[in-house]
């Protein structure tokens, strides 16, 4: 057998077993098997774009390719059934590109179709044992209009990673189409993230960190709801997701207030949802979670992988008497917070009770976030092709992609000076109006609050 055959057949063997990283520890504690749960066949996240100008299929077939052999995550299994999880790096597989003519006339027509067709694709299921885990369909109104939705897997793929690959694919599309000036950035591999990471459970500034969460949530638990519906019922999972949009008047206002206040916007959203998990859990001691981008290495920016960080923030909010107050001190708790950023399983252990509530019949927990990723290429030509990302979606589903288990609140201030949000939640477990009254709700403490900030509590 000659060299080239012996490298050849090498490269279509899998890669050998790399040990998980602490954020994939975290998904396999989730894991329910391959219809729910972590690794079922809706955990997955999807962003769409518009595409103006000529879409040559045969070259975007290639590109997506191309993105899936630079990115080995994108390629990687995680095998659960050992004794000691790994996960397990394959040759590179042709990725799933689904092409579908769609119909609208007038530019508002096809706006409501693309979204349509954005919620109909996210709302599918993929298995995790499909490799590649990014999946592509491409819906066309015409030969220079159309609509672009990436799906990846959540065990392989972040918000973050999603503008990673969207990027590193409208650059290796261009430069297919013969465009130059459409080199991509040096990257590193997840592995190596994994072999990095390692050693941090042992470093200095990771001790003093565990030292920061051992008091900072002695005897915590994290906020959760009361269901319409107790886990005992035994239904399947069904998850639905509303949207609804917060105008530029108020968004104004929290941006306005943030300056004022020295926060950021994300402060002073998750301040006023603190209000509401203040009322709806009836507890003074507020611990709600969120998460952070867990890039704490700027060598992996470039990255692909499930980087994402969960992270509890507690406020006593009995303690405060009005809502600047109160912002003020969720502005500390956030800034204490993401000083001590460390992977979640490793908080969790300095913290026991912390997610007890994950564990009661009739209550739930809402994750909160603000989507804050790095810029895309959103409204620019990248060779022949302009992309737009789909930000402002407004149909609600009601079917729609899972979480592990609770519900999602998230919110996305856009370009436009408008805030788009969404609430996932299991509906299995909660009326379609329980939500819509904890949307509604927080829309008025919302404005409330950034129309007087010294407003008591107790009126707010």
């Amino acid at each position: 057998m000659s060299i080239s055959e012996e490298t050849h057949q090498a490269a279509a063997r899998p890669a050998p077993g790399i040990p998980l990283s602490l954020q994939q520890e975290f998904l396999c504690a989730m894991d329910k098997g391959d219809e729910e749960g972590s690794f079922g066949t809706k955990h997955i996240i999807a962003s769409a774009w518009r595409l103006s100008g000529p879409v040559d299929t045969g070259t975007l077939q290639r590109a997506l390719d191309d993105v899936v052999e630079r990115h080995e995550m994108l390629r990687t299994s995680i095998v659960r059934d050992e004794d000691e999880p790994s996960q397990l790096v394959h040759p590179p597989s042709p990725v799933q590109l689904l092409i579908r003519e769609l119909s609208g006339e007038d530019p508002d027509t096809r706006d409501r179709v693309a979204e349509e067709f954005f919620n109909e694709v996210e709302s599918g299921t993929y298995r995790v044992s499909e490799l590649p885990h990014v999946r592509a369909a491409l819906g066309r109104f015409d030969e220079d209009d159309a609509v672009l939705v990436l799906v990846v897997h959540h065990v392989a793929c972040d918000g973050w990673s999603m503008r990673v690959i969207m990027r590193d694919l409208t650059l290796r599309y261009a430069a297919l189409r013969g465009h130059s000036g459409t080199d991509l950035p040096e990257w590193r591999q997840y592995r190596e993230y994994v072999s990095w990471q390692q050693g941090k459970p042992s470093d200095p500034a990771t001790r003093r960190s565990l030292d920061y969460w051992r008091e900072q949530l002695r005897d915590a638990s994290i906020a959760a709801v009361t269901a319409d519906r107790p886990r005992s019922a035994g239904l399947p999972s069904v998850y639905s997701t509303h949207r609804f949009m917060i105008d530029a008047e108020v968004t104004s206002g929290v941006l306005k207030l943030a300056r004022a206040m020295r926060c950021s916007p994300f402060m002073v959203l998750i301040a006023v949802y603190n209000v509401i998990m203040h009322r709806e859990a009836g507890v003074d001691d507020v611990v709600v979670s969120t998460f952070t981008s867990g890039r704490d290495h700027e060598g992996f920016h470039d990255s692909v992988g499930a980087f994402l960080n969960f992270v509890p923030l507690r406020s006593d909010v009995g303690a405060c008497r009005t809502f600047a107050e109160l912002l003020e001190r969720t502005r500390a708790t956030c800034i204490d917070a993401l000083t001590h950023d460390v992977p979640f399983v490793l908080i969790e252990g300095e913290a026991p009770e912390l997610m007890a509530p994950f564990m009661e019949d009739d209550l739930d927990v809402i994750a909160f976030e603000v989507l804050q990723f790095p810029e895309a290429l959103d409204g620019q030509f990248i060779g022949d092709v302009k992309y737009t990302e789909m930000r402002r979606r407004l149909l609600s589903q009601p079917v729609s992609s899972d979480i592990p288990d609770g519900a999602l609140w998230a919110l996305d201030i856009l370009p436009s000076g408008e805030m788009i949000g969404s609430l996932k939640y299991n509906s299995s477990r909660f009326e379609a109006s329980t939500m819509w009254r904890l949307i509604e709700d927080y829309d008025q403490v919302l404005r409330n609050a950034v129309g007087d900030p010294n407003i008591p509590l107790s009126e707010i």
